[in-house]
């Protein structure tokens, strides 16, 4: 019994130990684990060694069989697991020839035999046994004890009996095969020795077991190592024949696997291409959508200053739009005269307001050329013409040479500024407006810089495709592309294991090499299909399924072999090497 003033699940005089009594049982289970482990090491020695020592006996003595000191006891074991065998297979027999000949066994002296409705053999007795089996599960299935009540033989306190014989409360049932093991443990009792009536014969093809009832030990034990013999003979056959076209079948695995390397670096390189031109027109789209929304932008800003021209606000009248003067970004130390420079009729470039820039390159080479006449009263080598190249003349182009870079920032400056000028008169107009109590038209809210809207696709009818549409396109091609990824693994696997099992035919005879030509590709034919099928996954949803269904289509009427010769040697190294 537990006392209630030591605390719940604490048993009367326990005390916690302290100081001393605590490092000492401390140090006591560190020890305990030290020996633990060094007795387990000691024995996974002793095992170890056990082991090489019979090893080398059975090398010196030339005996393959392994000591056992249970050898006897098995040796009988297997005498009597051989003859239970043998009394269950003619039991097995005889109850065959009784369904046929005489149901109820007294011919045969075996008890009567049903046949059911599957066509099996059994007795009377088990078919008894078995109802009486089901019965008494059905009795006990739905009883069961009270809350209160203690099945007989049980403990009336569970927690003593689990803390008495912890190892009681978990018991496991034992598996099937645990079961029959036991049970073939167990002594053996033979059943009577059926007979066979005179004028009925034995199952044609089948040995009769009948004449094996009566066999002795050493009989059995003869039977048992020639079974051994016979087994340990088909596994050495086995072995042989499956070394011996181990050169071969490696070669026709090595084909297998270059032709489906071969097939995914075609793959590889389609895709790669795909890829590529894929992002070279996804940055055109983008630069066509950032062109277009300038343009956008452009008759915006142009509608909202004519409306504010209409109500006389310009640029020129409204007060503060000339101190707006543009600034270059990242030129710090440097002046730049934004006066003599105005927006040129390209994007993104910037010209003099006082005189165009001279580009020398469009100047011809003979403009920089004069030509001398010779004296009258020279030598003869001086009467040929020769020319003079003029250094100072058309060097009188402008001395500030912009680059493109510093081109593009200066033009952005001046945009800059315009835009802010503009967005100031659309300011005044809006104040003007609303102090007047008018409604601000759109035109006047609309954005300063233009709104560029990447990877959104417009749809049939005009709309902008929304998230919900383009998650649901995502999904779909997705779909689409593992279905045709799917198929072209399964062709080129197929186009493998083809290519393999011609080049095994071939390297056994079974079917004549085939030489390639320089010009044919050893490839099989199919890969052309296959690698045609690969753009589809890269195309566009509304013809990736055409696509890759006519690529199916055009596999589907071709054949793996060239002639129908070739069709049947393979089939015929197949079943060989299956066999």
């Amino acid at each position: 019994m537990l006392n209630d003033r030591d605390g719940p699940g604490i048993a009367p005089g326990f005390h916690e130990p302290k100081g001393k009594d605590l490092e000492r049982k401390k140090r006591l289970h560190e020890y305990r684990v030290a020996a633990r482990r060094e007795k387990r090491l000691r024995k996974s020695d002793e095992k170890r060694q056990r082991k090489l020592n019979a090893t080398i006996l059975r090398r010196m003595t030339r005996n393959p069989d392994k000591y056992n000191k249970n050898a006897e006891r098995n040796r009988m074991r297997d005498i009597q697991g051989e003859r239970r065998r043998i009394h269950d297979a003619a039991l097995k027999q005889i109850q065959q020839l009784a369904a046929l000949h005489d149901p109820s066994g007294n011919n045969f002296n075996i008890g009567p035999v049903v046949e059911q409705d599957d066509g099996s053999i059994v007795t009377a007795e088990s078919i008894r046994k078995r109802q009486e089996r089901e019965a008494a599960k059905a009795i006990a299935g739905p009883t069961s004890l009270a809350h209160d009540e203690v099945a007989p033989g049980k403990d009336e306190n569970p927690i003593v009996r689990s803390e008495s014989f912890p190892s009681q409360s978990k018991l496991k049932k034992p598996s099937k095969a645990q079961q029959r093991r036991q049970t073939a443990l167990q002594p053996y009792a033979p059943p009577p020795k059926p007979r066979i009536p005179e004028g009925i014969p034995t199952p044609s093809g089948e040995e009769n077991w009948l004449e094996l009832w009566d066999l002795t030990d050493e009989q059995i034990e003869r039977r048992i190592l020639q079974a051994k013999r016979r087994k340990a003979t088909e596994r050495k056959a086995l072995r042989i024949k499956q070394q011996s076209g181990k050169t071969e079948r490696r070669e026709a695995r090595d084909e297998k696997r270059k032709i489906y390397r071969d097939i995914k670096l075609i793959w590889k390189s389609i895709k790669e291409d795909q890829v590529i031109e894929r992002t070279r027109l996804k940055a055109a789209e983008d630069e066509e959508s950032k062109k277009i929304a300038v343009e956008i932008n452009n008759v915006e800003r142009r509608i909202a200053l004519d409306l504010c021209g209409t109500l006389g606000f310009t640029v020129a009248n409204t007060p503060g739009a000339e101190d707006i003067k543009p600034r270059a970004l990242g030129m710090r130390g440097k002046e730049v005269d934004f006066d003599a420079i105005q927006a040129g009729n390209r994007p993104g470039n910037v010209v003099s307001k006082k005189r165009k820039r001279v580009d020398l390159g469009e100047i011809a080479v003979r403009a920089h050329e004069s030509l001398v006449p010779v004296r009258d009263n020279g030598n003869a080598a001086d009467n040929e013409d020769f020319i003079q190249f003029a250094v100072d003349r058309g060097q009188d182009h402008e001395v500030l040479n912009y680059n493109h870079k510093l081109r593009r920032k200066l033009r952005r400056a001046l945009d800059g500024a315009q835009v802010q000028k503009e967005m100031l008169v659309r300011q005044r107009t809006l104040e003007y407006l609303e102090g007047n109590g008018v409604a601000a038209p759109v035109e006047l809210t609309t954005s300063a810089k233009p709104i560029n809207i990447r990877g959104v696709r417009i749809l049939e009818n005009g709309a902008t495709e929304t998230a919900k549409q383009e998650r649901l396109r995502a999904r779909v091609e997705l779909a689409e592309f593992n279905l045709a990824s799917r198929e072209l693994r399964r062709q080129a696997k197929q186009c493998a294991i083809e290519a393999g099992l011609r080049k095994h035919a071939a390297l056994t005879g079974r079917l004549p090499l085939k030489s390639i030509s320089a010009n044919e590709s050893p490839l099989p034919p199919h890969i052309t299909a296959s690698a045609a099928a690969v753009p589809a996954l890269m195309a566009p949803p509304h013809n990736k399924r055409d696509a890759h269904v006519d690529a199916l289509d055009d596999r589907s009427g071709e054949s793996s072999l060239e002639s129908h010769d070739e069709r049947e040697g393979v089939e015929e190294a197949l079943r060989a090497s299956v066999d």
